[in-house]
């Protein structure tokens, strides 16, 4: 008896932990709408893309008139990625946006974009299907600027490669601040 005890409040814990990570807040929040990857999509043809930022940690930015492009080779996670996300902070300002995602004011997953609605809650957003290519471990996504209301400065991003379950098994950039937050990969203009 006192085993059980012990073992369920551990157990809530746990899927309390995972739910939340996993964006499924136990608030009246929207999650995320964890649609599956579609495999070998290709809207558009990355390699005429001119990358001006590499992270050397398999992120690539590319911006023209019309589009921000985000590029993430996960080939370091092998097979087992199933999802993908870019989280993107699109004023570089982390007080602004989602605090669980360090100032998020989007994330594309799989595909999809959603917009932050809340600053310290999971909660979000679908504006819709974004267009993407899919080459094997190599995910792109390309996003009109007018529904990021970019303003044309400084925005930020980090990317995670998921597996089924939706725990995260590689970050880019890897590296985390002081509080545990993955750092972003800096997008500066002319820069």
């Amino acid at each position: 008896m006192k085993t059980g005890t012990i073992f369920l409040p551990g157990l809530i814990l746990g899927l309390a932990a995972f739910f939340i990570g996993c964006g499924d807040d136990v608030t009246n929040a929207t999650p995320l709408g964890h649609h599956a990857k579609i495999s070998q999509q290709h809207d558009f043809d990355p390699a005429l893309l001119n990358w001006e930022v590499d992270n050397s940690e398999g992120l690539h930015i590319h911006t023209d008139n019309r589009f921000i492009y985000l590029q993430f080779d996960h080939t370091a996670a092998g097979e087992k990625i199933k999802n993908i996300q870019f989280i993107i902070d699109i004023d570089n300002n982390h007080t602004t946006g989602n605090a669980q995602e360090n100032g998020a004011d989007y994330i594309v997953e799989n595909g999809y974009l959603y917009q932050s609605k809340s600053r310290d809650t999971w909660d979000w957003k679908e504006i819709g299907k974004v267009k993407s290519s899919v080459e094997g471990l190599v995910d792109t996504v390309q996003l009109e600027k007018q529904a990021l209301s970019y303003s044309g400065g400084a925005f930020a991003v980090n990317a995670e490669a998921l597996d089924d379950k939706w725990q995260p098994v590689l970050y880019s950039p890897s590296a985390q601040d002081a509080n545990g937050m993955h750092l972003k990969t800096l997008y500066t203009p002319g820069g």
